[in-house]
């Protein structure tokens, strides 16, 4: 009964009874009765408004209008009138990175310009790592002009916030076991070929990026996610949004997985994942899905005089360059992408989790094909496996490590290189020059397609880190990690001289960290990161890179 209702039902109850007694003939002689009666009136009175103070009984738990309750795994409530629990997480970070030598360079000034959007916050395994500066590199602005070195443009100052990332995890029970859906993004898409004009006013160019989306019902999983042969538990923690080098990948890729638990805390899991086979070539290290620039067709290179000679040719140096030819106005690496793919990454992995840490081991199979739509169609087979891990040692302390290599594993192991080929370069002793009509490559292209050859690389990785933890709010971590890759040169020699592949291609990727971070609150590190990266290209030039990062997390 509302509080209106019970102050309506008072007056009628009390003024009814002296009407009632009154209409009956009760006489003035019996005052006294009378003002007994009103006693007991005021005291009902007293009683209902009383009773008027006690709140309605609360609907059932998760029922509308329901109070919201804890769901079934931490931090997670329950949708109200569901049986759903549900997860709001994120993070957000802000990281301040200095390059003190070694930034891998943009597009602007014939390639040496400013910070590089391609890659993410840190010169990790996915950073910058494998665009180090090259020592000899060097540019020039043309006959006679200046000729500068790469590593005198490489230092730099970079501020960002495009870590932050926000993700939504929902979690019901059923008769076929938990089903769960996931999705999660952040801010730090990779802008190659997009200009960021003014990165630095008051709006930039950063736009959302999917990195996780999947559904699972008991132990079937499909959607993107880690992969299955990847194992994030054997990572060191870091400042570094790029991470280690040799790390187990693929991360955060499409796939269809089954999870099968067994006793004593063992898994096993076999999945079939999206395919991305990458490859080395003349012109660089390319995916399968490399793609020219949007929207763009070919055009026709413009004819110079001749210095010395006729219109149409131009001779520089005693050679001769013929003009008259057509060019894609688009990247080689694109234009010369034979790849394709015909069937999915084969996983398979068992793992082992214990009070004392955990041990993963792990065998992927990639099928490469090569297939111009003329007359080449080539088919390679790669495989490969990694153990993993990791052990407290005392305390908190943590040793994480991994080690895995293979023949064709490629990106198995981050960085790695899966397949070299000749194709696109000069083959036939004529150069190819995207679409130049006098080559074979236009002319015969069967003749052209008989000569191309590739070979699947042996290559392998390792890492190492351990985690100290000084006190129960301050940690330090040091790690290091190695990965090769056995290209040959010789497949990977550039389509018009030079050596521009063998120079493109990496054969060896080293980095170390070494940091400390402070949780002065719960969910909550600062920290302050030092790192070194080394890379060596296959024509055993070299680069190094030297970084300072602090960043701000908060955890959510």
């Amino acid at each position: 009964m509302s509080r209106r209702r019970g102050a309506g039902i008072v007056p009628a109850i009390g003024w009814s009874l002296p009407v009632f007694v009154l209409a009956t003939g009760l006489s003035t002689a019996r005052a006294d009765e009378l003002s007994d009666l009103r006693a007991n009136q005021e005291l009902l009175q007293r009683r209902i408004d009383q009773l008027a103070q006690v709140p309605p009984p609360a609907p059932p738990p998760g029922g509308p209008g329901g109070p919201v309750t804890a769901g079934s795994f931490p931090r997670s409530f329950v949708i109200p009138g569901t049986e759903v629990s549900l997860r709001v997480g994120g993070q957000g970070v802000g990281s301040v990175l200095w390059y003190l030598k070694g930034n891998a360079v943009g597009g602007a000034l014939s390639g040496q310009g400013s910070y590089n959007e391609t890659y993410n916050d840190g010169q990790g395994g996915t950073g910058n790592l494998p665009g180090i500066p090259l020592n000899t590199h060097t540019f020039s602005a043309g006959p006679g002009a200046a000729v500068g070195n790469a590593h005198s443009r490489s230092s730099s100052w970079h501020f960002s916030g495009k870590q932050s990332r926000v993700f939504l995890d929902a979690r019901t029970p059923s008769p076929y076991g938990e089903v769960k859906a996931y999705i999660e993004f952040d801010f730090s898409a990779s802008n190659t070929n997009t200009i960021l004009n003014n990165n630095q006013g008051s709006v930039n160019g950063y736009i959302p990026r999917f990195r996780q989306g999947y559904a699972t019902l008991g132990g079937l999983l499909a959607g993107q996610t880690q992969g299955t042969f990847t194992d994030n538990d054997s990572d060191p923690e870091l400042l570094d949004f790029g991470g280690t080098t040799a790390s187990l990948f693929v991360s955060r890729t499409p796939q269809v997985r089954y999870t099968y638990p067994l006793a004593y805390g063992m898994s096993v899991a076999v999945a079939a994942e999206n395919p991305s086979p990458n490859f080395a070539g003349p012109f660089g290290t390319f995916f399968t899905d490399t793609n020219q620039i949007p929207n763009m067709a070919a055009c026709s290179a413009l004819t110079t005089p001749a210095i010395g000679g006729a219109t149409g040719t131009a001779t520089i140096g005693g050679t001769t360059v013929a003009s008259n030819i057509t060019n894609a106005c688009l990247g080689n690496a694109a234009f010369f992408n034979p790849s394709q793919d015909l069937a999915p990454n084969f996983v398979a992995r068992w793992r082992i989790e214990q009070p004392w840490g955990h041990i993963q081991v792990g065998g992927q199979t990639i099928l490469y094909t090569l297939n111009d739509g003329m007359f080449l169609n080539k088919q390679y087979l790669g495989y490969g496996g990694a153990i993993s891990g990791n052990f407290f040692t005392w305390g908190k302390d943590n040793l994480t490590w991994s080690v895995g290599g293979g023949d064709g594993l490629g990106d198995g192991i981050s960085n790695n290189i899966g397949v070299a080929t000749n194709f696109g370069g000069r083959l036939g002793g004529q150069a190819v020059n995207a679409t130049d009509s006098r080559s074979f490559f236009s002319t015969n292209r069967a003749f052209y397609d008989s000569l191309v050859s590739a070979t699947t690389i042996v290559s392998w990785g390792a890492k190492i880190g351990y985690q100290h933890w000084w006190t129960p709010t301050l940690r330090s971590t040091i790690d290091f990690s190695i990965n090769h890759s056995d290209v040959p040169g010789s497949l990977t020699q550039a389509a018009v001289g030079g050596s521009t592949g063998a120079a493109a291609s990496n054969k060896e990727l080293s980095l170390s960290h070494v940091n400390l971070i402070w949780s002065p609150v719960a969910f909550v590190d600062l920290g302050v990161e030092g790192a070194w990266g080394h890379r060596v290209v296959v024509s055993n030039v070299k680069g190094d890179a030297w970084t300072l990062q602090s960043s701000l997390k908060f955890r959510f």
